[in-house]
């Protein structure tokens, strides 16, 4: 299930790999799931054998960021020899490189400038801007856009998903097929899933509930991006919803949220007092 842009060049790239590739798009859009769809599709197998191959590995963060103690590891697993005939025989996946350390990506440069022939390595971000401009110059690029809303309600409902629960989990996620998934499988690995949860509860809450949430938020600063985000996907869903219903109430109601959630977003990501920012939100959300 992808947009037919990102479909299209997804299959190009498969049939022309070029040594690496980056994979851009909102967090919770399935770039993992296409990531392991791409290193199947070169190495040539069928995609429940991925994680089996010894030529395949993925990298992901650990609180929250990449070390250069990862990026040695895969310095050790590109130096292993590879058996077979393909021209790729060996893929590595880094999910969120935007969470390389500085250090981790000065030495991940290293492994891009001189890569091994017959590897092809894959990095996901969600904003591009986060990696060094030297990285960036060594990476195909393709952005992952998201399906319309009706082509991605189909899918999961056309894979055994109750209608309902299709639904519902299209308001939670915006429509984000990754965190779609998640929500309908429950997996608790997904790193937004429980942003999710809390997002739902803040808007279940009246005020004083809600400032003591931002009281505990506030000492779990990553954690309160994930709620945030997941309050901006919630909004927009329901502000386009709104929009097309010509229900004016609800689509400035819905506004607020996206706009306090919005300017919560730029606040933290410039290293403002989380507890004021995440209190002053909740203000804003009535």
């Amino acid at each position: 299930m992808l947009h037919a842009h990102t479909k299209t060049q997804v299959a190009q790239f498969i049939g022309s790999p070029s040594h690496a590739l980056l994979l851009v798009g909102t967090n919770g859009i399935g770039k993992t799931c296409i990531a392991e769809a791409i290193a199947a599709g070169v190495l040539q197998l069928a995609p429940e054998k991925l994680h089996q191959h010894p030529y395949f590995t993925i990298v992901r963060s650990e609180k929250d960021s990449i070390s250069i103690d990862a990026v040695r590891q895969l310095q050790r697993f590109l130096q292993l020899k590879t058996l077979g005939s393909g021209s790729v025989r060996r893929v590595l996946i880094v999910e969120h490189a935007e969470q390389l350390t500085t250090e981790a990506q000065n030495a991940y440069l290293k492994l891009l400038e001189e890569p091994p022939a017959d590897t092809l390595m894959i990095l996901t971000v969600d904003n591009q801007r986060a990696l060094l401009p030297t990285i960036l110059s060594r990476l195909q690029q393709i952005t992952v856009y998201a399906p319309g809303e009706a082509a991605v309600k189909a899918y999961f409902v056309a894979n055994n998903k109750d209608t309902a629960a299709v639904n519902q989990a299209f308001f939670l996620s915006g429509g984000l097929p990754g965190l779609m998934q998640a929500l309908l499988a429950d997996d608790q690995t997904h790193p937004l899933l429980d942003g999710v949860t809390q997002a739902k509860a803040i808007l279940q809450t009246q005020l004083f509930e809600q400032l003591v949430m931002a009281e505990g938020l506030s000492r779990q600063k990553d954690s309160a991006k994930y709620v945030i985000a997941a309050l901006q996907h919630i909004a927009q869903t329901m502000v386009d919803q709104s929009a097309q219903r010509g229900d004016q109430e609800k689509l400035r109601q819905w506004h607020r949220v996206l706009k306090a959630a919005a300017e919560a977003d730029t606040a933290l990501s410039q290293n403002a007092n989380a507890k004021l920012v995440l209190s002053t939100m909740m203000f804003h959300l009535h």
